[in-house]
């Protein structure tokens, strides 16, 4: 069985160790080698507690030359100012990037407005492959690519309203998007606002108004739903480690009723594994609402109810997976002609 040789940079973060995990697991991937951008030393075998991981090369990001194993591919769990100047180095020394950030993702007039940064990269920004399965069809046929991972409050969201704006069958102009995240998507860094005392017990909205993934809602609904948009988009932090609820709302075009919204969500995932979806009455709907029974696993679960024109629609992942490793995954997978779910068997719990 053929194995391409992958490399990680920013094993250390939470959706790093995520993507570690997997692709030690991986059929067609040999995790060769992890990145770490700083000289401190890192042993991803005590990180994962995994001995599989014994055998993976540890070196600075800077020293990457000195791999003992060129990589096929390498998957950058970064903050986007470091995508920005990696992935360009990469890509030259003919090394396929798959970016966890959103370094690759907007239009390039919209970085220093959203990212706080002017963006410098216009060639790899121009070929950046946006990785939202299945609505992305343009995948790359070879190498050196770069793929852009969505966001994990935009995969949230995307995931939720492309079938529906496709079909017409809500209106894009009454749109409210509340979403809410477990600690882990701010990152593993230290910051007041994410001390325990701070956030347990909370639900606290943050970014309001000023949200980093605004513009890519915006943007990827139109480019895949098919329909212009300006929602209210509202984020807050839950006292939990991961996972993101988002709760949508719409009026319905008239006439159109909760059999309506499931069909759609037949169309458009019937080949496609990784979403469940269920109408709010039915029985299993309880189940694919929990965060805990998301946590750990590739799916995006939708729950919906019509009622009285309004949409009550509800998408959960786990921002860790479906939100950043597991998806960055399935990209890979789809880059080299592999089954969307290779290597994503999940385990989830029942609590």
């Amino acid at each position: 069985m053929h194995k391409y040789e992958v490399t990680l940079v920013g094993a250390k973060g939470y959706s790093g160790l995520d993507l570690a995990k997997i692709l030690l697991a991986h059929p067609h991937a040999r995790l060769s080698s992890v990145l770490t951008s700083d000289q401190a030393a890192f042993n991803l075998e005590d990180a994962l507690l995994d001995s599989n991981a014994s055998q993976v090369q540890s070196l600075p990001l800077a020293s990457w030359t000195s791999l003992k194993a060129k990589p096929s591919v390498v998957f950058l769990a970064t903050p986007a100012e470091v995508s920005l100047e990696w992935a360009p180095r990469f890509l030259e020394a003919g090394v396929s990037v798959i970016d966890v950030s959103g370094a690759f993702r907007l239009e390039k007039s919209e970085y220093p407005k959203w990212y706080g940064f002017e963006h410098s990269s216009d060639s790899p920004l121009a070929q950046a492959t946006y990785g939202l399965s299945p609505f992305e069809e343009s995948f790359p046929k070879k190498g050196p690519f770069l793929i852009a991972n969505p966001g994990c409050y935009v995969t949230s969201v995307l995931m939720a309203l492309i079938p529906l704006l496709r079909e017409g069958l809500i209106d894009p102009s009454t749109l409210v998007i509340d979403a809410k995240s477990g600690t882990t998507g701010a990152g593993r860094k230290a910051s007041a606002d994410l001390l325990f005392s701070e956030v347990d017990g909370e639900c606290l909205p943050y970014k309001i108004g000023k949200h980093q993934h605004y513009p890519e809602i915006v943007k990827y609904l139109e480019s895949f739903g098919g329909a212009k948009t300006s929602p209210f988009f509202t984020t807050q932090l839950l006292s939990i480690r991961r996972g993101i609820l988002s709760s949508i709302y719409a009026n319905v075009k008239p006439g159109v009723d909760t059999a309506q919204i499931a069909a759609a969500f037949n169309r458009a995932y019937g080949n496609y594994p990784l979403v469940r979806h269920a109408a709010a009455n039915e029985t299993r709907a309880k189940s694919l609402l929990s965060l805990k029974r998301v946590a750990g696993t590739p799916y995006t679960n939708l729950v919906y109810s019509v009622t009285e024109s309004k949409l009550y629609l509800y998408s959960v992942i786990d921002n860790l997976m479906k939100g950043a490793a597991s998806q960055a995954v399935e990209n890979f997978n789809r880059a080299y002609g592999l089954p969307v779910t290779t290597g994503l068997t999940p385990m989830e719990g029942v609590l």
